[in-house]
Parts: structure tokens; C-alpha cells; sequence
């Protein structure tokens, strides 16, 4: 009977009730307890009359810290209801910290005795089982020895959270609805009872008599339903232990093993991966977590933690992501800061926007090729310094490159005093023989400075041969994957190389096909037929 027998001015019925009671001899009765520090236990001076009540020698005994105990009692039904009583139950509820009710207390101890809940107590005695069976192994096991479940008698184990509550398996009210739907559940009015006018059969059936009306207040809210009648949420706890459907809640080291170790192999991902399969894979990594998390809850009843373990973890993977996406920043960074000495600007925009064209072999292009070298250099190797002759070669670079710079060339390679660029038309135009033959100009006036700098220094004469050609070649990644060099490959590379040399110092020596695309540019003279090394047909120059 979950109700508070108390002191009330309507008191009608009442003997008959009790009178009820003591033939049938088969009702529990509830009684309150307050819960309290382990270093506060009740007094049994203080409540001896009570405790008597309470038939507290009847309970087997518990040690004492295997479950809350109580500092006080805070309300128990009239001494006589209690007198007539079968037995007595606790029917406290402690809903969690946002006000839902996951777990009830199924023990406790009151003054170094096991106090079953009010559900626990009346299933002892709907299955006439000796509460002095009930074993409690530690803070988070409980078992029921020999209990008789249908037609067999076995053990029992029943988790724990630690501090005696059990945890409220839900998923079971859906067993329980089609019980209600077979008769074997069911929920009734009294005043369908009263008014019914026929005998309502009871026999072999537990019974929770409960206030259900609104002022009564008896109600809490559930994950699976936002109210629900205490008396209906007794029920499931009942239907939890004849099913041995329970939910195992996590021991309190388990979210700090689950925390390293996703932290663990967030941090092993983050060393071998780059940025977005780390990200990638961590995310579905928490989301597999996640997943995992509820399967073992919805099919194996295991409560593994969720929040206290994934909050930790995304903080750690957002810092990781950050500090990975940083470091990748200054690693592209150096690494453009470094290539800017080896490739061109315009060769480098081109990686960035399309990282495809670093693939190996390259692909055929119509380019336009340029061949640049120091007139009488050999000489002035002879009689020069090194040093002076290294700081000719660096000013002589740094100015010819920026040209082809410039004018979106791209320096191949340096070799000796000599320099070898090629253009690429863009997609939608053909300029490369325009911003060759523009780079060659440039360089031979930048060469005419150069000599104006160094005949004041007392240096050599200083002039350069340039030597253009337009064609088909293979551009691209080639070489072997030793060793890859973004180059060109064809007879327009040997033929630039060949006019570089066919002419006088100052000169800007060109075929025919870049001569096609600059004849209305500039003032071109016809240099004739000549026959070039490795050629077998004379070359138009």
C-alpha cells in the first residue's frame, strides 16, 4: 500500500481497512528514511519505538559503507497499519541533478540492517522469499540467492551503482504495455473497483495501491516519458528482476581509462596523419563512440559513460585540430619559402591551384624556350678570383631571374654561367614566344648596365648570347622518383640551346616559329639558314 496512513481528520474506513490488513496479513507498508553521512548513523535510542515498528530484527544484517544509511525516519505510516503489515518497505526517490528519475534505491541500511525498497520487499513476498537469502557481495553487486523465478530456483545478480540504487531499466515498459494488453498487467481505478458490482479476483497477483490523482503529486519524470506514476515505475523495477533485465552501470574508473585511451589514439592519429584525415577519422571515431555507446545500452544493458568522456575528448581533439592546422600552416610556410628558391612564383601559384601537375611524367605543351650565357666567361674564370667570380654569377642570376620572373618564366636550371627558362602558354592565349622574346630583351639591357657597373669596377667586358626557340615538348615531373626535377624534354630544348651560340654577344637569336608570333613587335633581322650541331636540316634563324 503506497500510501502514508498518517494523522487525517476523514478517517472513515479506516477500521475496516486495518481490519482488512490483519486478516489478509499479506500488505507492505511504506516508511520514509532520510539518508545521511557515513559518519552520522541513527541512534537507535533516539528511535527505539520505531525501530521496533520497523521490525528491523526480522532484516538480515549489513556491513556497514555497502550501502546509504539513514540519520533519521523521516515519516512511517500509523502503528497499527505498520503492526498489521507483512512487511515494511523504504520508498525513497532521489531523481538525478536535472530532476529525471534513473535509479532507485533497492537497499539501504537502517542502524546495520539490509531495509529493502518497497517494490524489493514486495517481491519477497509475492514469491514467499526470505529477505535473509539477499547477500550484498559489494557497492556494486547485490545478489539474490535461491529465489524462485517460475518454476525454477536460481541466483540472481544484481548491479549496483555504488551507493545501493539500481538503475531503472525503461526499455522494459514496453514488455510491460503488452503484459497489460495479455492480462497479466493492469492497471485499475478503485472507483472501477467500487462500482463494478462483481468480485475483482486478486489471487496470485501483487497489488501496488497507490494515490494517482493529480493533487497526490506522486509522479516523476522519466527519460522515456515526461511523467510517470511512482507506483508504474515500482512495477518496472519489479518486471527489471523477474526479467534479469538490468542496466550495468560503468565503475567509476571507467570513464578515466575510456578518457586515455581515446586520448590516446587521438594522439597516435594526430602523429600520423595529416589534417583532414585526422579530422576526418576522429570524427568518426566519436561518432562510432557515440554509437557504440547506445547499442550497449539499448541491446547489452550496459551504461557506459557518455558525456563524461566525450567532453574531455572533443576538447582535446578540437586543441589537437587547431594545433595540427597551425602546424601545417608554418610547415607550408617553410616549405613555400623554401621552394621560392627553387621554383618560380608563377610555377608555384600553378602547384597550389592544381597539386596534380607534381604527378610523374608530365604532359606535351607548346612552350617557348630560352637559352642565356656570359659571353667570354671561360676566360674570366681563368684570371679572376673565385670569389669575385661567384659574386659575377650571383648578381647575373638575381637579375636575369627576376626577369623571367617577371614575365611568369620558370628557370629550369643553371649551368655554369649559363641559364635555361621556358615559358607556358595559359589556358585561353599563346603568349609564351611573346614573354620569352620580352624576357630577352629585358636581360640584354639589364646586361648593358651590368657592363656600364663593371667597367667602372675595372672588370671584364660583360655581354650575354640569348637564344629563344618555340615548339612541342613533354613538361612536367620527370625523372626518376629519386630524383624529380619540373622540366622539359624535346628537340625545342636542344635547338634554343644550339641558337644561344650561333650568334654575336648582345644578340637575341630565335627560329621561325617564335619569329611567327613577334614579327609585328619589334624590328627582327633575317639571320639566314645555318646548320646547327645535331640538326640534319639547316635552321631559318
Amino acid at each position: 500500500i503506497d500510501i502514508f496512513f498518517t494523522l487525517s481528520v476523514d478517517t472513515i474506513g479506516w477500521k475496516r481497512l486495518l481490519t482488512a490488513v490483519e486478516n489478509s496479513y499479506v500488505s507492505i507498508n511504506p516508511y520514509l528514511i532520510e539518508f545521511g553521512d557515513d559518519k552520522k548513523p541513527l541512534v537507535v535510542s533516539d528511535h527505539q519505538e520505531i525501530l521496533g515498528q520497523l521490525k528491523l530484527e526480522k532484516l538480515p544484517q549489513i556491513e556497514h559503507g555497502l550501502a546509504r544509511h539513514a540519520i533519521n525516519i523521516r515519516y512511517q505510516t500509523k502503528r497499527k497499519f505498520m503492526d498489521a503489515s507483512a512487511g515494511l518497505g523504504i520508498v525513497n526517490i532521489e531523481e538525478d541533478g536535472d530532476g529525471v528519475l534513473r535509479r532507485l534505491p533497492i537497499i539501504s541500511e537502517v542502524n546495520g540492517r539490509l531495509a529493502p525498497h518497497f517494490y524489493l520487499r514486495l517481491l519477497c513476498e509475492h514469491l514467499s522469499y526470505k529477505i535473509e537469502n539477499i547477500e550484498v557481495v559489494s557497492k556494486h553487486k547485490l545478489i539474490l540467492h535461491d529465489i524462485p523465478i517460475g518454476d525454477a530456483v536460481k541466483d540472481i545478480e544484481i548491479p549496483l551503482d555504488g551507493k545501493g540504487n539500481v538503475l531503472i531499466n525503461y526499455i522494459s515498459y514496453d514488455k510491460i504495455e503488452k503484459l497489460s494488453l495479455s492480462g497479466k498487467f493492469k492497471s485499475v481505478s478503485a472507483w472501477d473497483i467500487i462500482t463494478s458490482g462483481r468480485p475483482f479476483t486478486l489471487e496470485g497477483k501483487s497489488v501496488i495501491f497507490g494515490d494517482t490523482s493529480v493533487p497526490a503529486k506522486d509522479h516523476s519524470i522519466t527519460p522515456i516519458d515526461q511523467r510517470m506514476f511512482n507506483p508504474l515505475i515500482y512495477v518496472i523495477a519489479m518486471s527489471n528482476i523477474l526479467n534479469e533485465e538490468f542496466i550495468t552501470p560503468a565503475r567509476g574508473y571507467t570513464t578515466l581509462l575510456l578518457v586515455i585511451g581515446l586520448l590516446s589514439l587521438l594522439m597516435v592519429l594526430a602523429s600520423n596523419l595529416d589534417v583532414l584525415r585526422f579530422a576526418l577519422i576522429s570524427t568518426g571515431l566519436l561518432i562510432g563512440y557515440i554509437v557504440f555507446n547506445f547499442s550497449a545500452f539499448i541491446y547489452l544493458g550496459k551504461l557506459i559513460p557518455i558525456l563524461s568522456v566525450i567532453l574531455p575528448v572533443i576538447t582535446a581533439f578540437g586543441y589537437m585540430l587547431i594545433y595540427l592546422v597551425y602546424q601545417s600552416q608554418v610547415t607550408m610556410g617553410i616549405l613555400e619559402g623554401s621552394l621560392k628558391s627553387y621554383l618560380s612564383p608563377h610555377l608555384m601559384d600553378k602547384i597550389k591551384n592544381d597539386p596534380d601537375i607534381l604527378k610523374l611524367g608530365g604532359e606535351r605543351k607548346r612552350i617557348s624556350v630560352l637559352f642565356s650565357d656570359i659571353a667570354g666567361f671561360t676566360s674570366f674564370t681563368d684570371k679572376a678570383d673565385p670569389a669575385e667570380v661567384q659574386a659575377v654569377l650571383e648578381e647575373y642570376f638575381s637579375e636575369m631571374t627576376s626577369i623571367v620572373f617577371a614575365n611568369k618564366g620558370i628557370v629550369d636550371k643553371y649551368m655554369g654561367d649559363g641559364i635555361m627558362a621556358f615559358f607556358e602558354n595559359p589556358v585561353d592565349g599563346v603568349t609564351s614566344a611573346q614573354a620569352a622574346v620580352k624576357s630577352a630583351v629585358e636581360m640584354q639591357d639589364k646586361a648593358s648596365e651590368l657592363d656600364k657597373k663593371y667597367k667602372v669596377q675595372n672588370r671584364f667586358p660583360f655581354s650575354v648570347y640569348v637564344g629563344i626557340a618555340t615548339g612541342y615538348a613533354k613538361v612536367g615531373n620527370i625523372g626518376p622518383p629519386e630524383k624529380v626535377d619540373y622540366t622539359v624534354i624535346g628537340s625545342v630544348v636542344n635547338r634554343a640551346s644550339r641558337l644561344d651560340s650561333a650568334g654575336t654577344a648582345g644578340d637575341i637569336l630565335m627560329d621561325e616559329d617564335t619569329y611567327f608570333f613577334v614579327k609585328d613587335d619589334y624590328e627582327i633581322e633575317d639571320f639566314g639558314s645555318h646548320e646547327l650541331k645535331g640538326f640534319e636540316k639547316p635552321v631559318q634563324i
